[in-house]
C-alpha cells in the first residue's frame, strides 16, 4: 500500500483512545457525581440535587462542568472524582499511547472528533496519564458533540460539514479514526474526508481495506502506512 500523506487527524475517543476493562461504566457518570457531591456540599437529597443541575442550563447542548461555578463546586475535584470512577471500566492502550506520541513528534496535529465534551476528553485522556484539567500535549484541538449547539452532537449529519467549515481544514489530507463504522466512517467519507479509519482491537486480521477505508486491529499498523 503507498504510503498515505496527511496534514491532519480527526480522532474519536470512546473505544478508539479508550478501551474497556470490562467493568460497566454507571450510566450518566458524570450526571451521577455531580448530583452526589450536591448531596454531600449541601446536605440535600437527590432529586433536589438533580433539580438544581438541570436549573443551570441545557444538559443536551452544554457540558456539566459549566454548571460548576453556579453550583458552587471544584472543577479540579469534580475532575479528579470522574477520573478515579472512570478508571475502573475504561483505559488507555498502549497502542493510544505511541500513535498520539508519535503523532506530536511528526508534528501531524491530532485534533479530537467526539460526543465528549472537552471536560469529559480530558478526563478521559488523564485516565492514562495523557492529560490534565487543563489540556493535553498531544490534542491540538477539540471537536466535542456540543460544538455547534446542536443536540444530535456528533450523531447529526451537519457534524463532519460544519467541522470543514469552520476551520477550513483540507479534506484531501485528512484522516479520521474511530470505531464505529455509521457514525465515525461514512460519515467522515460522506463529508469529504479522503481517509477513514476504523479501529476494532478484537478484528483477527491487523489490516483489511475495504469500503474505500482502512479497518485496522491496532493504531500502531496505521505507523507503516503513514509518511512521517
Amino acid at each position: 500500500m503507498k504510503k498515505i500523506k496527511i496534514s491532519r487527524i480527526l480522532m474519536d475517543i470512546d473505544g478508539t483512545m479508550t478501551w474497556y476493562t470490562g467493568v460497566r461504566a454507571r450510566s450518566n457518570l458524570m450526571l451521577q457525581i455531580l448530583a452526589e457531591m450536591l448531596m454531600e456540599q449541601y446536605g440535600t437529597d437527590k432529586e433536589t440535587a438533580m433539580e438544581r443541575i438541570l436549573n443551570c442550563g441545557d444538559t443536551a447542548t452544554q457540558c456539566l462542568s459549566e454548571f460548576l461555578p453556579s453550583l458552587n463546586i471544584s472543577a479540579e475535584k469534580y475532575f479528579a472524582a470522574v477520573r478515579d470512577e472512570l478508571s475502573e471500566s475504561i483505559y488507555i492502550p498502549e497502542d493510544t499511547k505511541i500513535f498520539l506520541e508519535k503523532m506530536k513528534e511528526a508534528g501531524i496535529p491530532v485534533c479530537t472528533a467526539t460526543t465528549n465534551s472537552i471536560f469529559a476528553t480530558r478526563i478521559k485522556l488523564a485516565v492514562g496519564g495523557l492529560a490534565d484539567i487543563d489540556g493535553s500535549p498531544y490534542i491540538s484541538g477539540y471537536h466535542p458533540g456540543c460544538e455547534f449547539g446542536d443536540p444530535e452532537g456528533k450523531f447529526s449529519a451537519h457534524y463532519f460539514p460544519a467541522i470543514l467549515e469552520k476551520h477550513k481544514y483540507a479534506p484531501e489530507t485528512l484522516m479520521m479514526i474511530g470505531d464505529e463504522v455509521e457514525h465515525d466512517f461514512y460519515p467522515a467519507l460522506k463529508a469529504g474526508i479522503r481517509y477513514g479509519v476504523v479501529i476494532d482491537r478484537k478484528q483477527k486480521e491487523r489490516l483489511i481495506a475495504k469500503d474505500g477505508g482502512i479497518f485496522i486491529s491496532d493504531l500502531r499498523v496505521l505507523l507503516d502506512l503513514l509518511e512521517i
